[in-house]
């Protein structure tokens, strides 16, 4: 068993190094590039429909240490406003229901802003209905750096917020999380 854990970490590890390698950071004009230009070939498009949400989102491919995919798990309480997308230990997107509430993100980049005491937050994506950060203590209060995403789509009319953690993650999976947020769409009959 710890052999697998191992063989599983390891497999983590150098996906994200991979993933992390290619220089300096990058602007965020050239984050919004290469999140745009993106495609989705190693991603898989599931619908939400069975769990209450008329909504189909495009996830990424996992393999587990041993090469065989890891299933996504949507976790979702009937009337509650929350479902949790988990793939592995990792990636775990939120997707909150927010009603008729619009302008979710402005109300985030100011909570955000609400923080600065504590956090130096740096946006690698700023659009109207997304945005992407790295957030850091302060210079002299350690800590590593945090990635999160929080994005805001419109499903039937209903504002929905798709989210990382508050704890956030490593970039390789806030990037996955992106493209999954650009990709929510809703279910259209004929998908059904």
């Amino acid at each position: 068993m710890k052999q697998m854990k191992r063989i599983f970490l390891f497999a983590i590890v150098a996906v994200m190094m991979l993933a992390s390698c290619g220089g300096s950071e990058e602007t965020t004009e050239e984050t919004n590039e290469t999140i745009d230009t993106l495609d989705y070939a190693d991603m898989n498009e599931i619908s939400l429909k069975e769990h209450g949400l008329n909504m189909k989102i495009m996830l990424p491919e996992v393999a587990s240490s041993t090469g065989a995919s890891i299933e996504p798990k949507i976790e979702h309480d009937d009337g509650d406003y929350l479902w949790h997308v988990k793939i592995g230990t990792r990636f775990h997107l939120v997707i909150e229901d927010f009603g008729k509430e619009k302008n979710k993100v402005a109300g985030e980049k100011e909570r955000l802003g609400d923080l600065d005491k504590i956090f130096v937050t740096e946006y690698l994506i700023d659009e109207p209905n997304l945005i992407m950060y790295k957030r850091t203590l302060h210079e002299d209060q350690g800590g590593k750096p945090s990635f999160h995403c929080y994005g805001e789509t419109t499903i039937d009319g209903y504002i929905y917020v798709l989210r990382s953690q508050s704890d956030g993650s490593l970039k390789p999976i806030i990037d996955d999380m992106v493209k999954t947020i650009k990709s929510a769409k809703p279910v259209t009959e004929s998908a059904a």
